[in-house]
């Protein structure tokens, strides 16, 4: 019994083997292709709402070291906008205060995303690191912060480049691990 195993075993293997010129289907080929590209490419949007989330968590957290627009959740005496104030002024410690913000959020992130996310946020960086720091003030708004346009708008461009020195520096981080495997 176990030779007849051995020789259907045999003859499969050969005609695997001797299928190398065989005509694949055109929809099992695009099915495969299909799979492999949702396993290799992220959607950014998804990706986004994993950062939204992680984003949230440690905004939250960093509110801590940083007062940002005056919020003090933790009620702390002493706060990074306080030196930040005194080394460059309230637009340096706006502007600070948004890399701060933004960027620490996408270090964390950088922690559990995977490299076809963390290539998916590289490929959509601008609007994702846009919206995080959209949102951000959004969140501040509703929480009854006052702030004037341009001071907000200064943070903003704080937070775009906190957002991409992060991203920028997580992707490279991601490529020196995966070279080192």
């Amino acid at each position: 019994m176990s030779r007849i195993k051995d020789n259907e075993w045999l003859n499969e293997y050969e005609d695997f083997l001797n299928a190398e010129n065989a005509e694949i289907p055109l929809q099992i080929k695009n099915q495969v292709f299909n799979k492999i590209q949702k396993l290799m490419v992220s959607n950014a949007l998804i990706v986004f709402f994993k950062i939204l989330g992680i984003h949230m968590g440690v905004g939250f957290l960093s509110l801590s070291v940083c007062h940002q627009f005056g919020m003090n959740p933790f009620d702390t005496e002493k706060s990074l906008a306080d030196w930040m104030m005194s080394v460059g002024g309230h637009h340096f410690c706006m502007f600070g205060c948004g890399v701060l913000f933004v960027s620490v959020s996408l270090f964390a992130a950088g922690c559990f995303l995977t490299m076809e996310e963390v290539n998916a946020l590289k490929r959509t960086e601008f609007l994702q690191t846009l919206s995080l720091g959209i949102i951000s003030l959004g969140s501040f708004a509703f929480f009854g912060v006052d702030f004037a346009i341009s001071i907000a708008l200064i943070w903003l461009m704080g937070s775009l480049v906190g957002g991409f020195v992060a991203t920028e520096a997580v992707w490279k981080l991601k490529m020196l691990k995966q070279q080192s495997k």
